[in-house]
């Protein structure tokens, strides 16, 4: 089994970019710190190369400095999450690999975490296999365990191995959702086609979804309050209804966008300017398939 590792950018944090291609670069027993041991992922054989798709960023000169060891795609204008995760994994079919670890730019790998995900390459129904996620702002995410593995019925893209041909036979990720939502609509087709995503809590992946923080409500019921701009409110709200229409899981996808409603109105900043930008989502949301993003 070999893997290759993709990492999508898009005007990085370069410090913490510098702290993920440092841990890679451990991983794959390449760059200045390959021969450090024991301070991070130490290397993997199986791990074939570091791939960078950058959407557009204007520090990708800085990008590339830091990720000397990378293969660099650098597309001209951005084309969204999806457009350039589909870039890594044609990529990686082309350098020979079976398998592509998915990273965000600000995604730092734990000791031993892609090692792990790898023990279970050998399962043939499994399309994904992922760590457990701990925010840094709102803590563990989706699981109370931190050892053993379970099946699951969605991952984020972040910290995921995906098996290659499995995204191949669901059509990769759909491009036209741009941003939000992607991760989920790709799981979704994996599980209507027969494929499985297993999770493993024995390894995290460090992760930070906007700038959120968790509120109590009555009754001992908490909430996530992520203060996302409003140009990502837009995606939310018109990805997720269309992803409840195209996976007939309407009301499930209506009531998560009327929770992100009364999130921004009761709890958010910029409330009305995020309110009509969510609105402007509902209406484009209702249409038969959301438009490809123009830049």
């Amino acid at each position: 089994m070999e893997y290759a590792i993709g990492i999508v950018t898009y005007q990085p944090d370069l410090a913490r970019l510098r702290e993920n291609v440092s841990a890679l670069d451990l991983a794959l027993g390449s760059g200045p710190n390959a021969d450090v041991p024991d301070s991070a992922e130490g290397p993997d054989p199986s791990a074939k190369s570091l791939i960078i798709v950058d959407n557009a960023s204007y520090n990708i000169s800085d990008i590339r400095a830091i990720a000397a060891n990378a293969i660099v795609i650098a597309n001209e204008r951005n084309l969204g999450i999806a457009a350039a995760l589909n870039q890594l994994c044609r990529k990686a079919l082309e350098l020979g690999c079976e398998w592509l670890v998915t990273l965000d730019q600000d995604s730092v790998i734990q000791p031993g975490m892609l090692k792990e995900l790898a023990r279970y390459t050998d399962q043939p129904d499994l399309a994904i296999i992922c760590p457990r996620i701990e925010d840094r702002n709102l803590g563990r995410q989706h699981t109370r365990h931190t050892s053993g593995t379970e099946y699951v019925s969605h991952a984020i893209t972040a910290g995921n191995l995906v098996r290659l041909s499995a995204w191949e036979a669901v059509g990769g990720f759909t491009e036209e959702l741009f941003i939000d939502g992607v991760d989920f609509d790709f799981c979704l087709k994996l599980r209507e086609n027969g494929w499985q995503i297993l999770r493993t809590n024995n390894v995290c992946l460090y992760q930070e979804m906007g700038h959120g923080r968790r509120i109590s409500l009555p009754f001992h019921h908490q909430m996530s309050v992520l203060n996302h701009s409003p140009q990502r409110l837009y995606y939310i709200t018109r990805n997720y209804l269309w992803i409840g229409r195209q996976h007939h899981q309407r009301l499930h996808w209506t009531l998560e966008v009327a929770k992100r409603m009364f999130i921004v109105l009761c709890f958010e900043h910029d409330k009305w300017q995020k309110f009509r930008a969510m609105i402007m989502g509902l209406r484009h949301g209702l249409g038969t398939c959301p438009q490809r993003r123009k830049t």
